[in-house]
C-alpha cells in the first residue's frame, strides 16, 4: 500500500494501517483481567480526529491534557462522561471547560488546582468529580524525559503533601479518583505492578477512614518493541495484576496511548542528495525533526526501511533532515542499501508522537496524514498550504 501512496502523494507524509491499531485494540481486550476495567487513548499520543473517532467506535475513552485535546475528543464523538483530564499545569481555562463538560474526571497534579475546581463549581452550581494523581516515587527504568514517576519529577503530588481531610470536606467537588503513571515505553511490568499497588495500598487506606474511592487511574506507559527495547510480558502483568486486583472492587482506568497507535503509523519520506563530508555519506530527506522529532529529542535510533531498493550493497549513511539545526538527524552511521536520490525511506513506529509532536518550524507546511486498510485509503488531515502558514498572523 505505501508503494502506492508514494505514487499519489508528496512526500513526506504519514500513513497509518487501521488494522495494527485494530489489533492493539484487540490484544488489550483479549487479557483476560479478571476485574472491572476500561481503555482511555490518550490523545496525545494521536489527535487526528479519524484517529479519535475510531477509538470511539471501539468502546474506548480518552484521557486528555489540555483544553484543545478536550475540544477535539468531543468532536471526535467521545462522550464527556468517558473523559478524563490530566495535565501538571492545567490553566484556569482548561479546568473551567473541563467543568462545564461535566467530564468523567479531572485528575489534580497540584493542591492549589482543588480551589479553582470549587469555587467555579460553585458559580456553575454543578458536582465535579475529580481525582489525585499520585507521585509514588518509583524509577519507572525507561528514558529519563519519559520518566513521570520520580521523586523530583513534575508530574503528580506526593501523597504526604495531601490533605485527603480537607478534600472529603468539598462542597462542590466530590473525590471520586485516584491516579498513577510513572513513564512510557516501560519494559519492567514489575514496576507497573509496584506503581499499582502503592495505589491500592492508599486507596484502601482512604477507604478504611470513610472515603469513598470508586476508581483507581493505573495510566498506561506500555512498551512497544524497537530498536533497544523489548515488549512488555503483557502474560506476567495480567497474571499479577489479577492477583491483586482480587479482593479489591475498584473501577480501573488504563491510558494506553503510544501502545495503540505508533506501530500503526510510518513516516514516507524521499531523498533528496545525497552528499560525502569527510569519511561521511550524509542522505538529506525531504523530512525533519520537525515531522519527526523524536530522534532528536529523546536520541533515540528510529526503525527505518527503503522502499523497493534491490541493492546487494550496503554502506553506512547519516540521515539527515532539511532544516536549520544541526541536531537535525534521524540517524547516524545506519547500514543501508546503496541510496540513490529520489528513493524512499520509511521511518516506522510514528503512529504516535510523528505528527502530533510536529511544527511548523522554518515555515515547513505540516504533512498530510493518511489512513489506510488493506487496498483502502483515505486521508484525514490535509496537507499544509502556503497560506496556512500565515492563518492567524496580523501584519
Amino acid at each position: 500500500m505505501i508503494e502506492d501512496l508514494t505514487k499519489t502523494y508528496e512526500t513526506p507524509f504519514y500513513c497509518y494501517d487501521q488494522k495494527i491499531i485494530q489489533g492493539k485494540i484487540d490484544f488489550l481486550k483479549s487479557l483476560n483481567l479478571n476485574f472491572n476495567y476500561s481503555l482511555y487513548f490518550s490523545v496525545k499520543a494521536n489527535p487526528n480526529l479519524a484517529i479519535i473517532n475510531f477509538f470511539k467506535q471501539n468502546n474506548i475513552g480518552a484521557t486528555v491534557v489540555s483544553s484543545g485535546e478536550l475540544f477535539k475528543a468531543i468532536r471526535a464523538g467521545i462522550n464527556p462522561s468517558n473523559i478524563v483530564i490530566n495535565g501538571s499545569s492545567k490553566n484556569e481555562f482548561d479546568l473551567k471547560y473541563a467543568i462545564t463538560q461535566k467530564i468523567n474526571c479531572i485528575n489534580i497534579e497540584n493542591i492549589q488546582e482543588i480551589d479553582l475546581i470549587e469555587s467555579y463549581s460553585k458559580e456553575k452550581n454543578l458536582k465535579t468529580n475529580f481525582g489525585v494523581r499520585i507521585n509514588p516515587g518509583i524509577d519507572a527504568q525507561t528514558i529519563d524525559k519519559i520518566s513521570t514517576g520520580k521523586t523530583g519529577d513534575k508530574f503528580g503530588i506526593e501523597i504526604e503533601q495531601i490533605d485527603f481531610e480537607k478534600l472529603a470536606k468539598l462542597n462542590y467537588s466530590n473525590l471520586k479518583a485516584l491516579s498513577i503513571h510513572i513513564g512510557s515505553q516501560i519494559t519492567n511490568y514489575n514496576k507497573l505492578i509496584e506503581s499499582y499497588i502503592a495505589l491500592i495500598d492508599l486507596a484502601n487506606n482512604l477507604k478504611n477512614k470513610g472515603f469513598e474511592i470508586e476508581t483507581l487511574n493505573f495510566g498506561g506507559g506500555f512498551s512497544i518493541p524497537e530498536e533497544g527495547y523489548k515488549s512488555l510480558d503483557f502474560k506476567m502483568w495480567a497474571e499479577e495484576l489479577n492477583k491483586i486486583m482480587k479482593n479489591n472492587n475498584y473501577k480501573i482506568i488504563f491510558e494506553p496511548g503510544r501502545f495503540l497507535v505508533a506501530e500503526s503509523g510510518s513516516l514516507v519520506t524521499k531523498v533528496n542528495y545525497i552528499k560525502k563530508s569527510g569519511s561521511k555519506n550524509i542522505a538529506l530527506l525531504d523530512s525533519s525533526f520537525s515531522e519527526y522529532i523524536r530522534p532528536a529529542f529523546y536520541n533515540i535510533n528510529p526503525m527505518v526501511e527503503v522502499l523497493k531498493n534491490n541493492s546487494q550493497n550496503k554502506i553506512k549513511y547519516d540521515l539527515a533532515g532539511g532544516v536549520c539545526e544541526t541536531s537535525d538527524f534521524f540517524l547516524r552511521d545506519v547500514e543501508l542499501p546503496i541510496l540513490e536520490v529520489g528513493e524512499f525511506l520509511i521511518f516506522k513506529n510514528v503512529g504516535a508522537y510523528g505528527s502530533s509532536m510536529s511544527s511548523t518550524y522554518n515555515s515547513r507546511p505540516r504533512p498530510l496524514e493518511i489512513l489506510f486498510k488493506n487496498n483502502d485509503h483515505r486521508v484525514i488531515r490535509s496537507k499544509d498550504t502556503l497560506e496556512d502558514l500565515c492563518n492567524n498572523e496580523i501584519m
